[in-house]
């Protein structure tokens, strides 16, 4: 019992998230991975209610115009060690968007759903580098071996991140685009949230689906 209450306290103290705020998983299925969204609302979530909805199965980010800088949708637990997937798209190519994992709650102002941490951009020219949200800036920018193929037309990208260990590795539609061994001991993150980035100053529409997790050995 011990163990296990200094491992939440960790987690708590991480993502700035109380006991109340962490949610159950559902059981991982026969491959081990765990769905984080159900396809029907925002269980588990927490954003802009201006900003983010549910349509057709899929989560949809949208707003003519947001004030008060970046918006984040934040899933309510901290993860250590994982892969990540997802499908995302940004309708007819606009806009800004990215996925925040091993990221900490940091609110700015009347912004309540703010985040910092490492970031899976996806823009145009951004596609599946890495940035540093709220810290470092641009992280790798520079593709591993060649740049992933983007679809066109509104079609759905395939996004995976490993996180495991200081070792991160971003893969985009089947293509590695980058791997850092980040051992940065005053910088680098060890845990925290997964969120959804909407960045200022809106006027876009950014869609998320099949989003799902898998432990990779402490959590």
């Amino acid at each position: 019992m011990k163990f296990i209450a200094k491992i939440l306290s960790l987690a708590f103290a991480a993502s700035s998230l109380s006991a109340e705020d962490i949610v159950t998983l559902p059981k991982p299925d026969a491959g081990g991975w765990i769905s984080l969204f159900n396809g029907k609302d925002l269980t588990g979530w927490n954003g802009d209610p201006k900003v983010w909805r549910v349509r057709d199965g899929y989560i949809s980010g949208e707003i003519e115009k947001l004030e008060g800088g970046n918006t984040f949708l934040i899933f309510k637990k901290p993860f250590s060690n994982y892969v990540l997937e997802l499908d995302c798209l940004l309708v007819g190519r606009k806009g800004n968007s990215g996925i925040q994992y091993r990221s900490k709650h940091s609110e700015r102002g009347a912004n309540k759903w703010v985040v910092k941490g490492y970031q899976a951009d996806f823009a145009n020219g951004c596609w599946g580098k890495l940035y540093e949200e709220g810290g470092r800036g641009a992280l790798v920018w520079k593709y591993k071996d060649k740049a992933p193929e983007i679809k066109a037309n509104d079609e759905w990208n395939n996004y995976r991140i490993t996180a495991s260990g200081t070792k991160l590795k971003q893969e985009l539609n089947g293509t590695v685009t980058i791997e850092l061994d980040d051992k940065n001991p005053a910088k680098s993150a060890k845990e925290g949230v997964i969120a959804l980035q909407y960045h200022s100053p809106g006027g876009f529409e950014v869609r998320f689906r099949n989003i799902r997790i898998k432990l990779l050995g402490d959590n």
